[in-house]
């Protein structure tokens, strides 16, 4: 038996090629904690949905929910209690994860029901929400339970204090994703011009010490290039022994001053936790100065099949996340504005839009036009995701010719006045409010009933109430009838102005 320290971690001469190192033995303590780190991240999740009632709001009260493209057929369970019970099986699979106890079990179940809840509704996506279900399914394929785990206890034949190469690495890219292709994503006009993280800075003045300082032009300016600087940076300077312990200790700093200024979630803890993944493979064994690894002289066992087929199923994830994010550059046009290729991109904190909308159904056989109280149809998530999408819009106006039919009106239009603001622009339509948005389909191609951005960049952002554009813009609404009767049954009943102002629910993912 000798012992492996970190620098013998890797056998092979650095000038190696890479794919080489792939299977070579790396210390499996830095896994183990990544692994615990997530497990107890992901309970914490669970326990937040089910102490607030968010199983029940965002699941079952509503009775429309927000569908991805592709995805539509996913649907949440309905019945009794079925969906609560579906998160208290998360939690117990979190822990098993946690505690490396029938991890394989434990690991496919939790990324089955974490990833079947993200994509039950789609007004709840925030970009770490989907990274914790990339990382959740990449942890199915990663053996990070041959130690620090009760498997390796019951089940020693299985133990091993080390890992794969590869196992280590992909983690550390799931963790570099959001901060490199947040920082390419702010090389931006909007953002090089302290849009739209002024807007929202200035909203803290009353925190104490810094408040003062943030209704400061000069202090919006210096977050924003300090965040463009810090998601370029940050992944270089963690990778470099050297300037290894001063970046993370930038990054700890960074992500609780957004938790301080932002509602973002458990993502700034989550980043801080697994961001930890760029250290030596054995930093928790010399942190708990537990013994160095130990490993076996001779010859390395062969690989089985199933090992070699989940690297290449981790080979095709990686090329994918590396090419997924840059697709709106196949777009024309803003994808601030048009959302297109927004989400699923690592577009963090780029956009802050006010909308004034508003939906009309028009009997055709009537010829009478009434105005969709689509403000007591939805949830306050889905009106602020709905508004600001017009994929969404066109994909809910589907759910309001369902809502028209059984109110027995017939041969239904659906039509939308959607005036938008982005990043303190003066505010333009968005959607031709002509276009009957029952003759749109979704689709992956860019949409041209998108009216192009055409307004410029304002130095002084535009201050009209919304609910004034209308008359400020010379937009004339349509002649409608205004229900006073509720929403027929199975509708929800929350109130907000039908001048909704939806923003950028991403300004809470960093």
């Amino acid at each position: 038996m000798t012992e492996i320290s970190e620098s013998e971690s890797t056998p092979l001469d650095s000038m190696t090629p890479w794919w080489r190192r792939l299977w070579d033995p790396c210390d499996v303590a830095s896994v183990a904690f990544f692994r615990i780190a997530f497990a107890g991240i992901m309970v914490w999740h669970v326990a937040r949905f089910l102490s607030n009632n968010w199983v029940e709001y965002y699941y079952v009260d509503s009775r429309h929910h927000l569908k991805y493209f592709g995805f539509e057929w996913v649907e949440p369970m309905m019945y009794g209690g079925a969906m609560r019970q579906m998160f208290y099986l998360m939690g117990f699979a979190a822990v098993g994860v946690g505690l490396g106890l029938f991890y394989r079990l434990s690991a496919i179940t939790l990324f089955v029901t974490y990833t079947y809840s993200f994509l039950a509704e789609a007004a709840l996506f925030q970009n770490h929400y989907y990274m914790m279900s990339l990382i959740a399914f990449l942890l199915v394929l990663i053996p990070a339970h041959r130690s620090f785990s009760l498997d390796a206890l019951i089940f020693p034949e299985n133990a091993s204090p080390f890992i794969p190469n590869w196992c280590r690495w992909v983690l550390m890219l799931m963790v570099a994703l959001p901060y490199v292709y947040g920082g390419i994503a702010k090389i931006d006009g909007d953002w090089l011009r302290a849009m739209p993280v002024g807007f929202w800075i200035s909203e803290k003045s009353h925190l104490p010490v810094i408040g003062p300082y943030l209704t400061e032009h000069w202090v919006a300016w210096v977050v924003s290039y300090a965040g463009l600087i810090l998601d370029l940076a940050i992944v270089p300077l963690l990778m470099w022994r050297k300037t290894r312990i001063p970046a993370y200790i930038v990054i700890v700093l960074f992500h609780v001053m957004n938790a301080a200024l932002f509602n973002i979630d458990v993502f700034p803890w989550m980043m801080i936790l697994l961001t930890t993944i760029f250290f030596a493979p054995d930093w928790p064994r010399r942190l708990l100065r537990l013994k160095p690894a130990q490993a076996e002289t001779g010859e390395p066992p062969s690989r089985t099949f199933w090992q070699k087929a989940s690297l290449s199923v981790v080979g095709l994830f990686v090329v994918w996340q590396l090419v997924f994010p840059l697709r709106h550059w196949a777009y024309p046009g803003n994808p601030s504005w048009t959302e297109e290729g927004h989400q699923f991109a690592w577009r963090m904190m780029l956009r802050h839009k006010e909308v004034f909308i508003r939906f009309y159904a028009t009997d055709g056989e009537k010829d009478e036009t009434v105005q969709i109280p689509f403000d007591r149809m939805l949830n306050a998530k889905q009106l602020g995701e709905m508004a600001i999408s017009p994929d969404q819009i066109v994909a809910t106006a589907d759910y309001f010719y369902d809502v028209a039919r059984k109110v027995r009106m017939k041969d239904v239009s659906i039509r939308a006045v959607v005036i938008a603001s982005l990043n303190g622009r003066k505010p333009q339509l968005m959607i031709d409010p002509d276009l009957d948005l029952l003759t749109v389909n979704r689709q992956w191609g860019h949409q041209p009933w998108i009216k192009e951005l055409e307004e410029p960049f304002r130095s002084e952002p535009w201050d009209v109430p919304s609910a004034d554009w209308p008359e400020v813009l010379g937009i004339e609404l349509p002649e409608a009838v205004v229900p006073t009767a509720p929403p027929p049954p199975g509708s929800d009943q929350h109130s907000h102005d039908h001048g909704h102002e939806g923003h950028d629910h991403s300004a809470e993912d960093h």
